[in-house]
């Protein structure tokens, strides 16, 4: 019986069985504990359900009774069992409140949590099985315990119950993937080639990318935010041997796409030592209106890395020298330095060199919103 379908019931203590046995037998108890080299109280209190049954209990009824020590231990496991389950949902009754701060009807619609017909005893135990804890407390425990770093933009109200929903989710995913031990040189050496793979449709550049990273140390996983998360993506260690990069699907053009998992890739090179896990909350444009003031400075380098690295300084500059920004000067300039003609355009937006709508034929639009693993180009 699993925890989605369990509903309290009664079970007979295995002393009941016992009597039976004794009817059958016309023992008394004093003739069994005799027979059985126990004491008279001993057998007293487990025929009142008073006692369990030990093994050495179970052995010595196998011997008088007749049925196998492990059916006796099986009568005592089941009785245990539900008797700890119905404890348990009696306490979890107290924990609807906290189980409410999920956002329990998206996370059964993503197939997280399994529907429970109404039964809310249900869906708090379905969310514990999900997080991977056994209460309350016990995710509190775990989640103070990760040490997250926030980035996080003031127009957002987040909600913590579904941020850490949302990375337990990438977790999960991440466990599939099979990657290497983490590499930092052969992260570095092989950045040259994600940032060619942002010339390809953004769903088969990210499955490149996944194949790419698993052979650093890096997990990679896009997954969609839940609501009042305002997740742009994470940068997590889940051991000092492997990295997670988690992107959450928010942008829906490719320049800010790539750059968010640039930005990603940033943390993991240059601030495992200081934060191993970062949370990034961005404005739609990028800009950094960051809460927690410790963080900005590795924001800014997150940010310094991406840019320079998606378009080194000195080619942007000497393209920037020509003054000439039309969609065939930038596609050609894109082609040249084998990058995606969207990104050159969002780097063109952010430094103040086309307004917000020029360029913008040359980004890939893409639809995140009926599939996490798949996108379509708008």
């Amino acid at each position: 019986m699993d925890s989605t379908s369990y509903q309290p019931v009664s079970a007979a203590h295995p002393g009941e069985t016992v009597l039976d046995y004794l009817e059958a037998f016309g023992w008394s108890q004093r003739e069994l504990s005799r027979r059985c080299g126990l004491t008279a109280k001993t057998i007293s209190e487990i025929c009142s359900g008073k006692a369990s049954i030990s093994t050495a209990t179970a052995f010595a009824f196998e011997k008088v009774l007749g049925r196998p020590a492990h059916f006796w231990m099986n009568l005592q496991c089941k009785y245990d069992e539900i008797a700890a389950r119905n404890i348990e949902a009696q306490t979890s009754k107290g924990w609807h409140s906290w189980a409410q701060q999920f956002p329990i009807k998206e996370m059964r619609d993503r197939g997280w949590i399994y529907p429970t017909g109404g039964h809310f005893s249900s869906d708090v135990l379905e969310i514990l099985r999900f997080l991977g804890v056994s209460s309350p407390d016990s995710w509190n425990s775990v989640w103070k315990e990760s040490r997250v770093s926030y980035r996080q933009t003031r127009k957002f109200s987040t909600n913590d119950y579904a941020i850490s929903a949302w990375v337990r989710a990438v977790e999960l995913i991440a466990e599939q993937i099979e990657v290497r031990e983490y590499n930092k040189k052969e992260l570095v050496d092989s950045l040259q080639v994600i940032r060619s793979i942002t010339r390809l449709r953004v769903d088969e550049g990210f499955e490149k990318v996944r194949l790419v990273l698993a052979q650093c140390g890096v997990a990679f996983v896009w997954e969609p935010a839940l609501a009042k998360t305002g997740i742009s993506g994470c940068t997590r260690w889940l051991n000092a041997d492997r990295a997670l990069v988690a992107i959450s699907l928010r942008y829906k053009s490719d320049d800010q796409i790539w750059f968010t998992l640039f930005h990603e890739l940033g943390h993991v090179l240059l601030h495992k030592a200081k934060h191993n896990f970062i949370m990034d909350n961005a404005d739609d444009n990028l800009t950094d209106n960051v809460v927690d003031p410790e963080m900005q400075l590795f924001e800014d380098e997150a940010n310094r890395f991406a840019s320079n690295t998606l378009i080194p300084a000195d080619l942007l500059n000497k393209f920037i020298s020509f003054g000439i920004f039309s969609n065939e000067s930038i596609h050609e300039f894109a082609e040249a330095i084998d990058i995606s003609p969207g990104v050159v355009v969002g780097r063109l937006q952010r430094e103040g060199l086309l307004e917000s709508h020029q360029g913008n034929r040359l980004k890939q639009r893409v639809d995140w919103s009926f599939n996490s693993s798949e996108a379509r180009l708008l």
